[in-house]
């Protein structure tokens, strides 16, 4: 909890709703094989039940109407405003972000993605395509990460937000990091336990990191982020050239040390915000064409970074980059001042702030089914979890 929020003094509760191995008619057959339960009522049950409201976060969110006053609720996913309830009172803004449909389809376009793998995703997206739409349009507000998302059932009236890096908020904005021209490591940063961070990490060593040492034998890798665990520190660490880092108090030396960032990331969806984190700081990327979405109007490939379609031309480019870093110098500064002027927090705030007031014009006050209820503060936050990742195929 520290190593990503800080100490949180009360202001982060954080709730785990029952499993769909838990409820009816899974619970049943849950205690002879929990894990597998689990997986399997996630895989095969019914989608309507990853957005009804769930017992456990849903009292928590009573809880807080009934002893605070609050004018707005913010919610990030649709899936956890729907599991607390939360769509039921007026106004509620949704931050979309990382829509599961946008993740599906990049499952399905993933070549590693299996045949019954892609057969049980194309039946989650039709289940989707009839669910998300409905639950949409019953939030005051939207927002999504990118322009494309609003391309996707029930966005189509969202704003665009544009994820950025923390530290953009934050009163002393860091200047770009000069050139490191006599640096040869390559630096990944980000979520060390997320799945699809770990399968980009992975592919990028099995396929694309011994083409760069073979051409740059003294190149280094630095893995840097955090809930790294010793079973992937082990793995990472055992192959030659690796610097597996893990958690850092503060990116900022990572940045400085490198010669640019890369970001192997193939399934997801959202926006990659490594990718502007880097760039923030003065260093170019090489990414693969998943990480790109989002940003291939403004972050041009060889304009501000180098994209490539699979890991032997992100080795390819990864190489190039090591033996000509004037070039890498040039793309850097590029794609540094496309960030301070697209990226800005300023851009972000005053998004924010529009949303906001036009929430308040379309519903002043925060009401229940049209039933007028005790509002809420700003101050608590609830962080409703989920194991996603470890129940899906």
């Amino acid at each position: 909890m520290e190593e990503n929020h800080g100490k949180p003094q009360d202001l982060i509760e954080i709730v785990e709703p029952l499993s769909r191995g838990e409820l009816r008619p899974w619970r049943y057959l849950r205690g002879c094989a929990p894990f597998i339960v689990d997986r399997v009522a996630y895989n095969l049950g019914r989608r309507e039940v990853d957005y009804e409201r769930d017992v456990k976060v849903g009292a928590v969110l009573d809880r807080m109407l009934a002893e605070r006053h609050y004018d707005l609720i913010v919610g990030r996913h649709l899936k956890y405003p729907s599991k607390a309830g939360a769509l039921q009172y007026a106004p509620t803004i949704i931050d979309v972000d990382d829509s599961e449909l946008d993740l599906y389809r990049s499952l399905i376009n993933d070549r590693r993605t299996n045949f019954i793998r892609r057969a049980v995703l194309k039946r989650r997206i039709n289940s989707l395509n009839r669910i998300v739409p409905g639950l949409l349009n019953r939030s005051t507000c939207l927002w999504v990460s990118k322009e494309e998302d609003r391309d996707l059932p029930g966005c189509e009236r969202a704003s665009v937000l544009s994820n950025i890096p923390y530290r953009m908020s934050l009163p002393d904005l860091p200047s770009p990091f000069p050139p490191n021209k006599d640096s040869k490591t390559i630096l990944f940063v980000g979520m060390l336990s997320y799945v699809y961070n770990v399968e980009g990490i992975d592919s990028f060593i099995k396929e694309a990191w011994p083409l760069v040492r073979q051409a740059i034998p003294d190149a280094v890798l630095r893995l840097v982020g955090s809930r790294l665990n010793d079973q992937d520190r082990e793995r990472w660490a055992a192959t030659p050239g690796l610097d597996v880092v893990g958690f850092v108090p503060d990116v900022c030396e990572a940045y400085r040390d490198c010669a640019f960032a890369v970001v192997p990331v193939w399934c997801g969806g959202g926006t990659n915000i490594k990718v502007l984190e880097a760039l923030m700081y003065g260093r170019t990327c090489v990414v693969s064409q998943p990480s790109h979405r989002g940003y291939a109007t403004t972050l041009r490939h060889n304009e501000s970074l180098i994209v490539g379609e699979n890991p032997q031309a992100m080795a390819a480019h990864c190489i190039a980059l090591l033996r000509d870093p004037d070039r890498g110098t040039r793309l850097a500064e590029k794609g540094a001042g496309v960030v301070s002027r697209t990226y800005s927090f300023d851009r972000f705030q005053q998004e924010v702030i529009r949303s906001v007031e036009s929430a308040f014009r379309i519903c002043p006050r925060l009401i229940r089914k049209q039933i007028a209820c005790r509002a809420i503060p700003n101050g608590t936050k609830a962080n409703f979890q989920s194991s996603v990742q470890n129940d899906e195929l």
